[in-house]
């Protein structure tokens, strides 16, 4: 017998058969095609609790949707009710004395950014504008200042959720630390619904800004000179990313940002400088919302239909791994394909592996494998052009990120989480004991694991 009261759905309510109902039901990935039975866009966290009790009571499939970016558009489902916070948008509290912000969990990458810069302020978050800061935490949270700020997760301080019961808690290191434990790094969706968080605060002014093009004939020139700014040696006042184009564009293109001068920035940057046939390079000092937005310039910025995984690179890859990326690259089998190399270690490499569910701590970068198509019947193509590479670089790769979910890995918990996957299984089953949040690869209760 179901033991909810029947509950009333409020917040802004979108139906099969409403005009908006279409763009609505889409994801970031629009390769996938879902129809929610229902789409709640909750307004305040009283819109959450209603949207997940009335769920229960109806006894229908719940998906959580923030920014709309799970590459497997698990964020939607087929008669099902989304339950989307990308509404609530508020900078709640913004602590200078504490250097902490408090904010409802809504806001996008670009927008985080852009609301904190009047402050003088800003929480390292993603690199892409669009992307929901929910997500991008929760799974990790790589941004052009991980190196001398850690990942987004690891300035995260407090969560308020709503969980299956429909009930608000709140975590912390000090109140539930193990659900605080597993939300950081533990990815999204899982144990309840963000609908708050604090960070901790960064005071940021001007940057030294980067932003280096060769040919793609120069891949293996620049590869072997970009990798070594990753490196537990280098400096980790600067954070380097690296996109690789082919297709019908092709380029290599180098940006990064450094908590410095543009002259010291130039002074660190000559190697690259000397590698390849360098087209064109900018090295300057600019406000840093300036720099930020460059660099999400670079980045899909509206829907498109793709494929892309995220596996970590642990070691140099030597020149064998090289050139099976050049072999890849020159193989492109849609209008576009990419790889986007971001720059790791510093501060994420000194946090244990244990101390948060985020386990790849001591991965030098992390490589994005991207491909998008034009044509409907070059779909196939480009996800086994995916696949396939991604197979073909595991001698040189460890783990794979989880915000870059991707459902063709049979081995996805020790992929994901490293031994991390077992702890939160018993988070789980503490918290979501009847797995009321679940969709393909999420993390299961300890219960209806297999035991060991």
């Amino acid at each position: 017998m179901n033991c909810y009261k029947k509950p009333k759905l409020t917040g802004r309510i979108v139906l099969p058969g409403d005009p908006q109902y279409n763009a609505d039901r889409q994801d970031f990935n629009s390769f996938f095609n879902k129809f929610p039975l229902i789409i709640i866009y909750a307004q305040e966290t009283k819109d959450v609790v209603n949207a997940v009790q009335w769920a229960r009571y109806k006894d229908v499939p719940i998906r959580i949707r923030s920014g709309g970016h799970n590459y497997e558009a698990l964020s939607v489902l087929n008669a099902g009710i989304v339950i989307d916070v990308s509404e609530m948008k508020k900078v709640l509290d913004v602590n200078n004395k504490r250097n902490t912000v408090t904010i409802q969990t809504g806001l996008r990458n670009m927008e985080l950014y852009n609301a904190l810069w009047p402050e003088g302020l800003v929480v390292p978050s993603g690199v892409c504008p669009t992307p929901g800061v929910s997500g991008v935490t929760l799974g990790g949270g790589h941004s052009i200042l991980s190196r001398p700020w850690g990942l987004t997760l690891d300035n995260l301080l407090k969560l308020e959720m709503v969980n299956a019961d429909g009930r608000v808690i709140h975590a912390s290191a000090n109140h539930n630390p193990d659900l605080f434990w597993a939300y950081r790094g533990g990815g999204g969706g899982n144990f309840g619904i963000c609908t708050s968080f604090r960070f901790r605060t960064h005071h940021i002014d001007t940057v030294g800004f980067a932003q280096i093009s060769w040919d793609i004939q120069d891949l293996e020139a620049v590869l072997r000179v970009w990798q070594e700014y990753t490196t537990p040696c280098a400096n980790e006042k600067f954070t380097p990313i690296l996109l690789v184009s082919s297709g019908q564009q092709s380029s290599i293109l180098m940006q990064g940002v450094f908590l410095g001068s543009a002259n010291k920035l130039s002074q660190l940057l000559q190697p690259l400088l000397r590698a390849g046939s360098v087209q064109n390079f900018t090295i300057e000092e600019l406000p840093w919302i300036e720099a930020a937005t460059r660099i999400a310039a670079t980045q899909p910025a509206t829907p498109l239909p793709f494929k892309s995984v995220g596996p970590y690179l642990y070691n140099l890859l030597p020149d064998k791994g090289i050139a099976t990326i050049r072999h890849f690259i020159n193989e492109a089998p849609t209008s576009s394909v990419t790889l986007y190399f971001h720059g790791l270690g510093g501060e994420v490499a000194k946090v244990s592996s244990k101390a948060t569910a985020y386990f790849w701590r001591k991965a030098l970068s992390n490589l994005s494998i991207f491909a998008t198509w034009d044509k409907e019947e070059d779909a196939s193509l480009g996800i086994r052009w995916v696949e396939n590479f991604r197979r073909a670089m595991l001698p040189f790769t460890q783990g794979v990120y989880v915000n870059t979910q991707d459902l063709s890995i049979k081995n996805w918990p020790e992929e994901y989480y490293g031994s991390n996957f077992h702890r939160l299984t018993l988070v789980k089953a503490k918290y979501d004991p009847h797995n009321i949040f679940r969709f393909p690869q999420s993390i299961p209760p300890f219960t209806r694991c297999c035991k060991k």
